[in-house]
């Protein structure tokens, strides 16, 4: 009933004429109708539907000791990490460590363990020792060693 009401409003201010009253009827301009459907069409492709699901990712301070330990400890797998970092207390699953490794570049333990198992390696590694044993030996008259 309101909205007979209302066109009766319209039609009287018309003054009876047909340009005025569809003049006056005509809410919405082409351009406009276009703009908002460009408007909409842009709000649905760039609108994040849903958030990712699964498992937040660790931090990037985790993941770097992740990595850290994998490289200084070539022979230690999946499980001795997992059992480390559990020791410091981070509790990280298996796959989360297998991942992290894939995203550092890291190889499996059987692959690093091969590639530090050369001399060249362990005389590096060892360096600082082998030469505090032969500088700081010393020779009794005894021929002992202190």
């Amino acid at each position: 009933m309101p909205l007979a009401l209302l066109a009766g409003k319209l039609v009287q201010g018309a003054k009876h004429s047909r340009a005025q009253l569809s003049h006056s009827l005509l809410l919405f301009t082409p351009e406009t109708v276009l703009r908002w459907h460009r408007e909409l069409v842009r709000h649905k492709w760039t609108f994040q539907r849903r958030p990712a699901v699964g498992r937040p990712r660790i931090g990037v301070e985790l993941e770097a000791l992740i990595a850290r330990l994998a490289r200084e400890n070539p022979r230690w797998g999946y499980g001795k990490l997992e059992g480390e970092l559990l020791k410091l207390g981070y509790r990280v699953g298996r796959s989360t460590i297998r991942d992290v490794m894939k995203r550092q570049h890291i190889p499996s333990s059987p692959l690093r363990a091969k590639q530090s198992s050369t001399w060249r390696a362990f005389l590096r590694q060892h360096q600082q020792q082998l030469l505090a044993c032969d500088f700081f030996t010393v020779e009794t008259l005894r021929l002992q060693t202190l």
